[in-house]
């Protein structure tokens, strides 16, 4: 995933490595772990080599569940040991960010699945359209003015009137949101989170026949994804973790999501890549 010129990888299981470098690049910022099972961490090692043999010398994060920060520590060491650049392993906790920027934050929220596991939630921050028209009217001709007001900053006009930014920003506009839910069960929880979201990336493991299986491994089926992302009112939903045994079976699985959520629904393969506008 990219945002804003930073690349995430969410989780990293066996092959990672391979598969980044098939379709993408292995040229990561940060790796988060939603849970610490061996098909969530397994490639990380090797993508840690992967990038040893690409001569990397930059920082490489890696963000893992605070309860489970010792494992992934020794899942390094044990693994491969640590290599010639920095990596910084970050524990994180429930429902405060473990990464923000300026452009994007990254929060976790808990889910059922063991009890440390999680989904993430990134979001850009809401933001506000600077009025022109509006500026001009109060007197504010364009230049040096117009910056510090979209800074926050209130200003006087030639007639010593004073403008401040809440005269001339539109009403906060949500800011993109995409969610992750990781390996879940469809809970309440995991509807907040999603809610509103531009995307939902949902592990829909099991079709609709084996919901005893999903029950059983605290796993979902396609219909369940689709009806949180109904319940979120969320804009696209995306199937993935899909059990091997519905290899080729995946317009089977969209149609039963499809059944409760009327939104563009797919089943995504390695490779399959998307843009999340604005206008989303």
């Amino acid at each position: 995933m990219e945002l804003f010129g930073d690349r995430l990888l969410l989780d990293c299981g066996e092959g990672s490595a391979q598969r980044l470098m098939r379709h993408a690049s292995t040229n990561v910022d940060s790796v988060l772990l939603s849970h610490c099972y061996a098909d969530h961490t397994l490639g990380l090692p090797g993508l840690l080599q992967a990038l040893e043999m690409d001569e990397r010398d930059r920082q490489l994060d890696v963000y893992a569940p605070a309860g489970r920060y010792e494992r992934a520590v020794d899942l390094i060491e044990g693994a491969y040991g640590w290599p010639s650049y920095p990596v910084e392993v970050h524990g994180y906790g429930s429902d405060e960010p473990a990464i923000t920027t300026d452009d994007y934050s990254v929060r976790p929220f808990a889910t059922p699945y063991t009890d440390y596991s999680h989904g993430f939630v990134i979001r850009e921050p809401d933001r506000r359209e600077f009025q022109v028209d509006r500026a001009r009217e109060l007197g504010i001709d364009p230049g040096p003015k117009y910056g510090q007001l979209q800074a926050g900053q209130s200003v006087e006009t030639s007639d010593g009137e004073t403008v401040d930014p809440e005269d001339v920003l539109s009403e906060p506009q949500p800011g993109r949101k995409l969610v992750y839910t990781g390996d879940t069960r469809p809970t309440q929880a995991v509807v907040d989170a999603a809610a509103d979201a531009s995307l939902v990336i949902y592990s829909a493991m099991f079709a609709d026949e084996l919901a005893d299986n999903a029950r059983s491994t605290d796993h979902s089926t396609a219909s369940e994804a689709g009806e949180v992302a109904a319940e979120a009112r969320a804009d696209r939903l995306w199937l993935t973790h899909v059990s091997p045994r519905h290899e080729d079976e995946e317009d089977r699985l969209v149609s039963q999501a499809a059944s409760a959520f009327d939104g563009d629904t797919v089943a995504v393969r390695d490779g399959d890549a998307t843009e999340i506008t604005r206008d989303d």
